[in-house]
């Protein structure tokens, strides 16, 4: 099924299995141990702003418990409604106002270290989707496969990318491992 990207519609879109969304939420994981321990600091020497500090400890721990139950279920978790909560209470309540910027940049970096990987076929290019998108021609290419979930491009400098892909992502758009290799041997006879 066709897909739109960026105004360029695209007959097929492989998407890639993630390689370092366990590690990114991992330091999601430690990131939200450091800000309960600042709330815990916060409470303990800091009696005005006791109440509020407590509130903070109680919804964030609420957001880090049932994310750690997704965690050990390998299911997708995000920690960005952490790292906002903590950057605004961080900038809002001192001490340690300067550690808002640690978290804004930490849900900044969640945010595009776990963007969905992509690769775009369309008939006069591949688009490997990423901060700066990668443009690769049918000219410069001796075949590309998709089999048993990996798909291989294979170029004529004896470059080669091989990647895992993602079925699970949309079952809607998914066509057959044949109908992609019969569509790309096709684009690359033309050439």
């Amino acid at each position: 099924m066709p897909q739109k990207k960026a105004n360029q519609v695209f007959p097929f879109v492989v998407v890639l299995r993630q390689r370092n969304r366990r590690r990114v939420e991992f330091l999601g994981i430690i990131s939200n141990v450091i800000f309960l321990l600042i709330l815990f600091q916060r409470i303990y020497e800091y009696p005005s702003a006791r109440i509020i500090n407590i509130l903070l400890a109680v919804s964030v721990s609420g957001i880090f418990f049932y994310n750690i139950r997704k965690f050990l279920a390998r299911e997708k978790i995000s920690f960005r409604p952490v790292y906002v909560v903590a950057s605004l209470s961080l900038l809002l309540i001192p001490p340690l106002n300067w550690l808002f910027l640690f978290f804004v940049l930490l849900s900044l970096t969640e945010k595009l270290a776990l963007m969905p990987e992509e690769i775009g076929f369309a008939d006069d290019k591949i688009v490997i989707n990423a901060l700066v998108p990668r443009i690769i021609l049918w000219e410069e290419l001796n075949n590309v496969i998709l089999k048993d979930d990996l798909i291989t491009i294979d170029f004529k400098n004896n470059k080669l990318i091989q990647r895992e892909t993602d079925d699970a992502d949309d079952e809607s758009y998914e066509a057959s491992e044949a109908e992609f290799n019969l569509y790309c041997v096709a684009r690359l006879k033309k050439i």
